[in-house]
């Protein structure tokens, strides 16, 4: 595939990724009422810590192995071929099922807002469908072209936000930092573990760089460089825009919020601090900001699938480029055919795209992903345990204590999965479980084929076609 992207192009594509407004909106109002009030910057604290903990030992590796395999090939040259097959079946299930319940999610915000601004009361499945029309498209042209649409949904969110914040700290002045989300006190109080569980959650997709490695003009470079940028950015923007959230609502009043409110705190912040209009905005902006995710994921799935065909451990058809894009066309499409057929059977059984379908696919996929992240962790102490530049804290110290902390929020995400699904239903609940099995599943093809298919196996690690 052609090397088209630079360092600020690989750190849109992973800002698009991580959908800061979508974020923003969605997650950190369910963070800071049902998770540790006021405190709940320093819970965004500990997330970026351990995100960029992990930053530094996945971006050491990444200049190693320069595969587009991402956690798969990092994990199945630190841990072997057999665990790095698990991993691989753990990251296309899980990012697979994130684009329709992306979609799906999409599909709903959309009705709701044409509902509430237009008087159309089109189906959902109307929205998703054309959403996946698009995203399809997008998917077989050039990942340049990708990342100009995406850059241009990703400034709008972030003048968008930027704007909302400063029109707060305008209008409150020092009362839009409350001292109270400073005590670290405060954050032991109510249920951290589902304010940190939450704050991991809005960096999902932080690792997406090293995916688009052999589309990178620089990899050695370009990857950790990307990474390290995007985490900064992130970081440093949820840390602030919760602070100033905590000052908005009030830190006596959050408590007081009521459950059914709790979607609507920003933009009830928009109409009382700013306008009406700029509610707007906002609503729509969140659909720019969710379609920009579900493209990014849409691309991150087929090029899973892309590095699993090309070594023959899935379909040699998947393996195939687009002979003028460089895209990889069949893997693409793949992944378009998998969501339309669940997009249309949620649909045909009535499921609820937000509660029956949405939220259940984008928290199961949050896990997936933090349960990748902490075997990639494990994975470079391993690769770099003989290797003869080995650097103490880059390759032993960081990843060490970023697999505990991942460890602590995977603990969360299984006891408290119904904060990221948004359903009270036990059997929904128990879906996580589907993360170690497709691990099992995973090793027992790569057991399979590394007595019946031992070319097939081998070409696990290899880094070329």
């Amino acid at each position: 595939m052609p090397r088209t992207l630079s360092t600020f192009r690989l750190a849109v594509f992973v800002i698009a990724a991580v959908a800061p407004l979508a974020c923003v909106i969605g997650v950190l109002p369910v963070a800071l009422v049902f998770g540790s009030g006021t405190a709940l910057p320093l819970a965004f604290v500990i997330a970026t810590v351990v995100t960029a903990l992990f930053a530094v030992g996945y971006s050491a590796i990444s200049r190693e192995v320069l595969v587009g395999g991402a956690f798969y090939a990092y994990i199945a040259r630190g841990l072997g071929s057999v665990v790095g097959m698990g991993a691989a079946c753990v990251a296309v299930v899980s990012y697979t099922m994130f684009v329709p319940g992306g979609f799906s999610y999409l599909g709903f915000i959309m009705h709701t807002t044409v509902q509430t601004l237009l008087g159309y009361d089109l189906h959902w499945v109307t929205y998703s469908l054309a959403a996946w029309v698009i995203v399809g498209l997008f998917g077989l042209r050039k990942i340049d072209f990708s990342a100009r649409a995406v850059l241009i949904v990703i400034l709008i969110e972030f003048i968008l936000l930027l704007f909302f914040d400063a029109a707060l700290v305008d209008k409150l002045g020092t009362s839009a930092f409350p001292i109270q989300s400073l005590d670290i006190g405060g954050l032991a109080s109510g249920a951290p573990g589902v304010a940190i569980l939450l704050a991991f959650t809005c960096y999902f997709g932080i690792e997406s760089a090293a995916l688009f490695s052999e589309e990178a003009k620089s990899p050695q470079k370009s990857v950790a460089r990307a990474t390290y940028l995007a985490i900064g950015a992130i970081g440093v923007f949820y840390f602030v825009t919760s602070w100033i959230t905590v000052g908005g609502v009030g830190p006596d009043n959050i408590k007081g919020i009521p459950e059914s409110d709790v979607g609507l705190i920003y933009f009830k912040l928009s109409d009382k601090f700013i306008s009406g209009g700029f509610t707007t905005i906002m609503q729509v902006a969140v659909i720019t900001s969710m379609f920009a995710t579900v493209l990014s994921m849409h691309n991150v799935a087929a090029r899973y699938m892309f590095v699993l065909g090309r070594q023959g451990c899935l379909p040699l058809v998947l393996g195939r480029a687009h002979p003028v894009h460089g895209s990889p066309t069949m893997a693409s499409l793949t992944v378009s055919g998998i969501s339309l057929i669940v997009i249309v059977g949620a649909a045909y059984l009535g499921l609820h795209p937000m509660l029956g379908l949405g939220l259940v696919a984008l928290g199961f996929a949050a896990a997936g992903v933090m349960f990748m992240q902490a075997l990639t962790s494990l994975a470079v102490i391993s690769y770099f345990r003989d290797h003869p530049q080995r650097k103490l804290w880059q390759h032993v110290i960081a990843p060490a204590l970023a697999f505990i902390g991942l460890l602590g929020a995977l603990y969360f995400a299984f006891e408290n999965f119904e904060y990221l699904s948004g359903s009270s239903n036990p059997v929904v609940n128990r879906i996580p479980i589907g993360i170690p099995v497709a691990m099992v599943v995973g090793i027992g093809f790569a057991l399979w084929l590394r007595r019946y298919r031992p070319s097939r196996f081998a070409a696990i690690l290899q880094d070329h076609p």
